[in-house]
Protein backbone atom coordinates (compact mmCIF):
# COMPACT_ATOMS: atom_id res chain seq x y z
CA UNK A 1 0.00 0.00 0.00
CA UNK A 2 1.08 3.29 -0.44
CA UNK A 3 -0.10 7.14 0.49
CA UNK A 4 -0.70 10.20 -1.23
CA UNK A 5 -1.51 13.84 0.34
CA UNK A 6 -4.95 14.55 -0.59
CA UNK A 7 -7.02 17.24 0.39
CA UNK A 8 -9.52 17.31 3.43
CA UNK A 9 -12.07 19.47 1.70
CA UNK A 10 -13.33 19.05 -1.89
CA UNK A 11 -13.80 22.83 -2.69
CA UNK A 12 -9.76 23.03 -2.27
CA UNK A 13 -7.45 24.84 -4.47
CA UNK A 14 -4.97 23.62 -5.60
CA UNK A 15 -1.97 26.52 -5.18
CA UNK A 16 -0.31 28.53 -8.44
CA UNK A 17 3.30 27.54 -9.38
CA UNK A 18 5.84 28.49 -8.19
CA UNK A 19 3.85 29.47 -5.03
CA UNK A 20 4.38 27.40 -1.72
CA UNK A 21 1.17 25.53 -0.48
CA UNK A 22 -0.44 26.51 2.45
CA UNK A 23 -0.64 24.97 5.17
CA UNK A 24 -4.08 22.85 5.71
CA UNK A 25 -4.93 19.97 7.47
CA UNK A 26 -4.29 16.51 6.06
CA UNK A 27 -5.01 13.24 6.44
CA UNK A 28 -3.71 9.91 4.89
CA UNK A 29 -5.91 7.49 2.94
CA UNK A 30 -5.80 3.77 1.86
CA UNK A 31 -5.33 4.00 -2.54
CA UNK A 32 -5.76 0.46 -4.61
CA UNK A 33 -2.96 -1.65 -5.55
CA UNK A 34 -2.32 -1.16 -9.29
CA UNK A 35 -2.88 -3.80 -11.71
CA UNK A 36 0.21 -6.00 -12.68
CA UNK A 37 0.92 -5.79 -16.67
CA UNK A 38 2.13 -8.26 -19.25
CA UNK A 39 5.85 -8.37 -19.80
CA UNK A 40 6.98 -7.22 -23.55
CA UNK A 41 8.43 -10.29 -24.14
CA UNK A 42 5.83 -12.82 -22.96
CA UNK A 43 3.39 -10.58 -24.82
CA UNK A 44 5.29 -10.93 -28.46
CA UNK A 45 5.54 -14.97 -27.82
CA UNK A 46 2.11 -14.96 -27.41
CA UNK A 47 1.64 -12.54 -30.72
CA UNK A 48 3.52 -14.70 -32.58
CA UNK A 49 2.17 -17.97 -31.40
CA UNK A 50 -1.42 -16.33 -33.19
CA UNK A 51 -0.42 -15.58 -35.86
CA UNK A 52 1.76 -18.44 -36.28
CA UNK A 53 -1.16 -20.21 -35.61
CA UNK A 54 -3.34 -18.14 -38.03
CA UNK A 55 -0.88 -18.72 -41.06
CA UNK A 56 -1.15 -22.40 -40.01
CA UNK A 57 -4.77 -22.78 -40.51
CA UNK A 58 -4.96 -20.42 -43.54
CA UNK A 59 -2.47 -22.77 -45.27
CA UNK A 60 -4.27 -25.86 -43.96
CA UNK A 61 -7.13 -24.17 -45.41
CA UNK A 62 -5.99 -23.14 -48.52
CA UNK A 63 -4.92 -26.84 -49.26
CA UNK A 64 -7.85 -28.28 -48.05
CA UNK A 65 -9.36 -25.87 -50.95
CA UNK A 66 -7.25 -27.14 -53.68
CA UNK A 67 -7.65 -30.81 -52.67
CA UNK A 68 -11.74 -30.08 -52.97
CA UNK A 69 -11.52 -28.28 -56.41
CA UNK A 70 -8.63 -30.57 -57.95
CA UNK A 71 -11.41 -33.19 -56.55
CA UNK A 72 -14.41 -31.52 -58.16
CA UNK A 73 -12.54 -31.33 -61.44
CA UNK A 74 -11.90 -35.04 -61.40
CA UNK A 75 -15.50 -35.18 -60.32
CA UNK A 76 -16.78 -33.27 -63.24
CA UNK A 77 -14.55 -34.71 -66.10
CA UNK A 78 -15.65 -38.36 -64.80
CA UNK A 79 -19.38 -37.19 -65.17
CA UNK A 80 -18.79 -35.59 -68.56
CA UNK A 81 -16.48 -38.76 -69.78
CA UNK A 82 -20.12 -40.91 -68.25
CA UNK A 83 -22.47 -38.79 -69.85
CA UNK A 84 -20.60 -39.00 -73.29
CA UNK A 85 -20.63 -43.05 -72.35
CA UNK A 86 -24.42 -43.05 -71.66
CA UNK A 87 -25.19 -41.08 -74.86
CA UNK A 88 -23.23 -43.82 -76.69
CA UNK A 89 -24.89 -46.38 -75.27
CA UNK A 90 -28.05 -44.84 -75.65
CA UNK A 91 -27.50 -44.37 -79.96
CA UNK A 92 -26.32 -48.22 -79.64
CA UNK A 93 -29.51 -49.30 -78.34
CA UNK A 94 -31.26 -47.27 -80.89
CA UNK A 95 -29.44 -48.75 -83.62
CA UNK A 96 -30.11 -52.31 -81.56
CA UNK A 97 -34.05 -51.55 -81.72
CA UNK A 98 -34.47 -50.35 -85.32
CA UNK A 99 -36.51 -52.58 -87.31
CA UNK A 100 -33.73 -53.07 -90.02
CA UNK A 101 -31.08 -54.51 -87.67
CA UNK A 102 -34.21 -56.73 -85.82
CA UNK A 103 -34.57 -58.04 -89.67
CA UNK A 104 -30.84 -58.40 -90.21
CA UNK A 105 -30.50 -60.08 -86.93
CA UNK A 106 -33.55 -61.98 -87.46
CA UNK A 107 -31.94 -62.70 -90.99
CA UNK A 108 -28.65 -64.18 -89.31
CA UNK A 109 -30.63 -66.64 -87.02
CA UNK A 110 -31.92 -68.10 -89.92
CA UNK A 111 -35.37 -66.57 -89.50
CA UNK A 112 -37.50 -66.00 -92.73
CA UNK A 113 -40.76 -64.29 -93.83
CA UNK A 114 -43.63 -65.93 -93.63
CA UNK A 115 -46.62 -64.69 -95.91
CA UNK A 116 -48.83 -66.86 -94.53
CA UNK A 117 -48.40 -66.44 -90.44
CA UNK A 118 -50.34 -67.52 -87.70
CA UNK A 119 -51.31 -65.78 -84.53
CA UNK A 120 -51.38 -67.22 -80.61
CA UNK A 121 -53.50 -64.76 -78.74
CA UNK A 122 -53.07 -65.14 -75.06
CA UNK A 123 -53.86 -65.78 -72.42
CA UNK A 124 -56.19 -68.03 -73.98
CA UNK A 125 -53.94 -70.09 -76.24
CA UNK A 126 -56.26 -69.43 -79.24
CA UNK A 127 -54.34 -70.16 -82.50
CA UNK A 128 -55.79 -67.99 -85.63
CA UNK A 129 -54.92 -68.41 -89.04
CA UNK A 130 -53.73 -71.60 -90.96
CA UNK A 131 -49.47 -71.11 -90.20
CA UNK A 132 -47.71 -73.05 -92.76
CA UNK A 133 -44.22 -73.73 -92.73
CA UNK A 134 -41.76 -71.92 -95.32
CA UNK A 135 -38.79 -72.90 -97.36
CA UNK A 136 -37.43 -68.90 -96.89
CA UNK A 137 -37.30 -68.18 -100.44
CA UNK A 138 -40.89 -67.14 -100.41
CA UNK A 139 -39.98 -63.24 -99.60
CA UNK A 140 -36.78 -62.50 -100.60
CA UNK A 141 -37.06 -58.84 -100.17
CA UNK A 142 -37.46 -59.09 -96.97
CA UNK A 143 -34.20 -61.13 -96.21
CA UNK A 144 -31.49 -58.67 -94.96
CA UNK A 145 -28.14 -60.48 -95.44
CA UNK A 146 -25.34 -59.70 -92.68
CA UNK A 147 -21.98 -58.26 -93.94
CA UNK A 148 -20.69 -61.84 -93.32
CA UNK A 149 -23.20 -63.34 -95.71
CA UNK A 150 -22.57 -60.95 -98.41
CA UNK A 151 -18.73 -61.47 -98.08
CA UNK A 152 -19.76 -64.86 -98.14
CA UNK A 153 -21.61 -64.77 -101.23
CA UNK A 154 -19.32 -62.30 -102.83
CA UNK A 155 -16.60 -64.99 -102.37
CA UNK A 156 -18.22 -67.79 -103.63
CA UNK A 157 -19.23 -65.96 -106.41
CA UNK A 158 -15.58 -65.09 -107.24
CA UNK A 159 -14.84 -69.17 -106.41
CA UNK A 160 -17.36 -69.99 -109.34
CA UNK A 161 -15.89 -67.04 -111.97
CA UNK A 162 -12.27 -68.20 -111.18
CA UNK A 163 -13.68 -72.32 -111.69
CA UNK A 164 -15.27 -71.15 -114.89
CA UNK A 165 -12.34 -69.31 -115.84
CA UNK A 166 -10.00 -72.28 -114.80
CA UNK A 167 -12.56 -74.35 -116.99
CA UNK A 168 -12.42 -72.47 -120.09
CA UNK A 169 -8.81 -71.88 -119.78
CA UNK A 170 -8.53 -76.36 -119.42
CA UNK A 171 -10.78 -76.32 -122.46
CA UNK A 172 -8.98 -74.21 -124.65
CA UNK A 173 -5.86 -75.31 -123.48
CA UNK A 174 -7.42 -79.25 -124.41
CA UNK A 175 -8.08 -78.19 -127.88
CA UNK A 176 -4.79 -76.57 -128.66
CA UNK A 177 -3.45 -79.75 -127.38
CA UNK A 178 -5.69 -81.49 -130.12
CA UNK A 179 -5.52 -79.29 -132.65
CA UNK A 180 -1.42 -79.44 -132.44
CA UNK A 181 -1.82 -83.00 -132.56
CA UNK A 182 -4.01 -83.35 -135.26
CA UNK A 183 -1.50 -80.85 -137.08
CA UNK A 184 0.96 -82.67 -136.41
CA UNK A 185 -1.04 -86.28 -137.45
CA UNK A 186 -1.48 -84.31 -140.51
CA UNK A 187 1.75 -83.19 -141.08
CA UNK A 188 2.89 -86.73 -140.29
CA UNK A 189 0.64 -88.22 -143.14
CA UNK A 190 1.58 -85.81 -145.65
CA UNK A 191 5.53 -86.37 -144.67
CA UNK A 192 4.72 -90.03 -145.07
CA UNK A 193 3.12 -89.47 -148.50
CA UNK A 194 5.44 -87.66 -149.76
CA UNK A 195 8.23 -90.19 -148.67
CA UNK A 196 6.07 -92.76 -150.41
CA UNK A 197 5.85 -90.78 -153.35
CA UNK A 198 9.46 -90.06 -153.46
CA UNK A 199 10.05 -94.05 -153.32
CA UNK A 200 7.51 -94.73 -156.01
CA UNK A 201 9.14 -92.11 -157.88
CA UNK A 202 12.82 -93.95 -157.39
CA UNK A 203 11.68 -96.82 -157.98
CA UNK A 204 9.69 -95.84 -161.29
CA UNK A 205 12.86 -94.19 -162.28
CA UNK A 206 14.91 -96.98 -161.09
CA UNK A 207 12.55 -99.59 -163.44
CA UNK A 208 13.02 -96.91 -166.85
CA UNK A 209 16.83 -96.85 -165.85
CA UNK A 210 17.00 -100.69 -165.97
CA UNK A 211 14.25 -100.59 -169.27
CA UNK A 212 17.01 -98.58 -171.00
CA UNK A 213 20.31 -101.06 -169.83
CA UNK A 214 18.42 -103.81 -171.31
CA UNK A 215 17.62 -102.04 -174.61
CA UNK A 216 20.77 -100.89 -175.09
CA UNK A 217 22.38 -104.34 -174.15
CA UNK A 218 20.06 -105.72 -176.76
CA UNK A 219 20.84 -103.27 -179.05
CA UNK A 220 24.38 -104.05 -178.49
CA UNK A 221 24.43 -107.76 -178.85
CA UNK A 222 22.27 -108.02 -182.30
CA UNK A 223 25.30 -105.67 -184.17
CA UNK A 224 27.72 -108.06 -182.86
CA UNK A 225 25.84 -110.89 -184.13
CA UNK A 226 25.86 -109.34 -187.34
CA UNK A 227 29.23 -108.22 -187.34
CA UNK A 228 29.49 -112.05 -186.99
CA UNK A 229 27.81 -113.10 -189.45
Amino acid sequence: MSALWAPTTENAQVPEYGTPPARTSTRLRAVPTPRARLARFPFLVILVGVFGLGMVGLLLLNTTLQNQAFESRALTRQAAELAYAQGEMESRIDQLAAPQELARRASQLGMRANPEPAFLVAPSGKLVGDGKPVAGSEMPSLIVKTPQQLAAERAAAEARKEARAAAAKAKAEEAQRKAAEKAAEVKKQAEAKRQAEAKKQAEREKSDSDRKRGGQQTTTTSGDQEGRG
